[in-house]
């Protein structure tokens, strides 16, 4: 038999504005895809999640795709806002590179729900999800690229490098961040290996 989680009237959430409900709908979402995949996590769940109706979740989500798109667009918002935050302030290219690091490595402890559906989703290579990552991916790229492009201009960041090779070496670090965080490494190893990430895209060279 199918199990199909059900909420007690008890549990029932207050009346919301429907700004708000669509809000806690999507981050109980979060936290359903984070908890069960990306392609396991239904209405049902989030309705049970939240403490309303199956049908209120319908009512925001209307099937499930609908569903997938805003918990993936929600996903990308976020790191996207992250990423031009820290490259928006004034500093060295490795700085710049180091302090996205930093942040990044701080939001796995703030929001994990958003990493691991960004892992689960980076490796969804398979999936109609997939072109939709890359896309993502490459804004990120693009982002980190342009300030390694600025340190190679001021002398911050090794001329070895492409541009864009760095900024993928530098998301491919970013898994290997989140997988130490969520694997309870201690703080200072996980802040000497973004040193030395960044050390390998510097060459060496002042920052």
């Amino acid at each position: 038999m199918s199990y199909e989680p059900r909420v007690e009237r008890s549990q029932r959430a207050p009346r919301l504005p429907p700004e708000q409900r669509r809000a806690q709908l999507l981050t109980c979402a979060l936290r359903v895809f984070a908890r069960r995949g990306l392609g396991a996590g239904r209405h049902a769940e989030v309705a049970a999640e939240a403490g309303v109706s199956v049908p209120t979740v319908f009512v925001y989500f209307e099937n499930r795709p609908a569903l997938v798109e805003a918990v993936l667009g929600e996903v990308q918002r976020f790191y996207l806002e992250l990423g031009r935050r820290v490259h928006a302030v004034p500093r060295s290219a490795p700085a710049a590179i180091l302090a996205h690091a930093r942040e990044f490595a701080a939001s796995v402890d703030s929001h994990p729900d958003h990493a691991r559906v960004w892992l689960a989703w980076s490796n969804a290579v398979r999936d109609e999800i997939w072109p939709r990552y890359l896309a993502f991916e490459q804004e990120i790229v693009d982002l980190l690229a342009t300030t390694l492009e600025r340190g190679q201009g001021e002398g911050s960041i090794s001329p070895e490098i492409a541009p864009e090779d760095g900024a993928r070496i530098s998301i491919g670090a970013a898994h290997m961040i989140a997988r130490m965080k969520f694997s309870a490494r201690p703080e200072s190893e996980v802040e000497r290996f973004m040193g030395s990430v960044v050390g390998s895209l510097a060459g060496g060279l002042a920052a």
